[in-house]
């Protein structure tokens, strides 16, 4: 029992070990080989000793493992922090803001009040708006963190949808995914004016955008009409009830009868340690919240859509549906 209660106390440090690691390249030059602390340090521009030391902490939690000639190489798990992978999230969660903004915890827990707001005198997405690298970092993060998105395609059929258009859906990441997986289907990526400046890169890269409409906007205001299939992923867990309903109302009022919402989100559950984890990370960053599946039905039928089935994906995503 003391041992447990002291991993959890000493988490933080671990966690911070990982985010350095990411931060010199350490997974990326250990891809494929394994190396010695003197010669990784070289390498990443590392102290032999000091980085040594670090090895050793990230052996003792499975992110790497060392043979009898000292050598370091990934296990699969560290394999996960490389930049092609899970790498940019790390850097995301690793960035000062997000340990700032946690230290601000308890006057929330006082108040109810944000946690970040109160720490940095504006709202998150207003703080990232005003600094374009670190903005850069949260979009590549939150892209890297979407590796469930391959899945979504597999788990509700688009055959039927000639429209999809991706709400609030960043450089396109998740609607790249379905319009590869469904040739004949044309996609709408909708956001900030600023988001969707970034996206053509990276549809062109994923080879789609030649069939995507770029459109600007503020979600809730008004959405593009005419869509089969609404794909919001990760952003109702970023606002209360209040500004959900008003969000979800202006999507039905969007969707002609019979077109389909499908909901992205971690779905709360007593057994669930992440949604749980996430829930308090939202409450403190942008005063959201992750929710029960139960509640998700209360919000969408508030707004004149009807649930459909609960699909669980990737890394404790669900994907809800609805219907007009």
């Amino acid at each position: 029992m003391e041992h447990d209660l002291m991993r959890i106390l000493t988490g933080g440090w671990v966690a911070e070990a990982t985010f350095a690691a990411v931060r010199l390249g350490v997974a990326d030059s250990l891809a494929g080989q394994r190396l010695r602390p003197a010669e990784l340090a070289l390498r990443v521009g590392a102290h032999a000793g000091s980085l040594h030391r670090l090895l050793r902490l990230l052996a003792g939690v499975g992110l790497v493992d060392v043979d009898d000639d000292d050598r370091y190489g990934l296990t699969p798990m560290g394999a996960m922090l490389e930049r092609d992978r899970l790498g940019p999230l790390a850097a995301l969660y690793g960035e000062d803001y997000f340990g700032t903004a946690w230290r601000g915890l308890t006057h929330t827990l006082r108040t109810g009040e944000r946690a970040f707001d109160h720490v940095f005198g504006r709202p998150v997405f207003a703080h990232l708006a005003n600094d374009p690298d670190k903005a850069s970092v949260f979009n590549t993060g939150m892209a890297a963190g979407a590796a469930f998105f391959r899945e979504v395609p597999v788990a509700h059929d688009f055959s039927g949808a000639r429209t999809v258009v991706d709400l609030a859906g960043g450089t396109g990441a998740l609607l790249a995914a379905v319009l590869r997986d469904h040739p004949a289907a044309r996609g709408v990526l909708f956001d900030l004016p600023e988001v969707v400046a970034a996206a053509p890169p990276h549809l062109e890269r994923m080879e789609v955008l030649d069939r995507c409409e770029l459109v600007a906007g503020d979600l809730f205001e008004s959405v593009p009409r005419g869509g089969d299939v609404y794909l919001l992923s990760r952003i109702l867990h970023d606002w209360d009830d209040e500004r959900c309903a008003r969000l979800l109302a202006t999507c039905a009022a969007a969707m002609d009868k019979g077109a389909q919402l499908l909901i992205v989100e971690r779905v709360v559950s007593a057994a669930t340690y992440l949604p749980l984890a996430y829930d308090l990370h939202m409450m403190v960053m942008t005063g959201g919240r992750e929710r029960t599946e139960e509640e998700y039905r209360v919000l969408l039928e508030g707004a004149g859509l009807v649930p459909g089935k609960l699909v669980e994906l990737p890394l404790g995503m669900h994907l809800l549906t609805a219907t007009r």
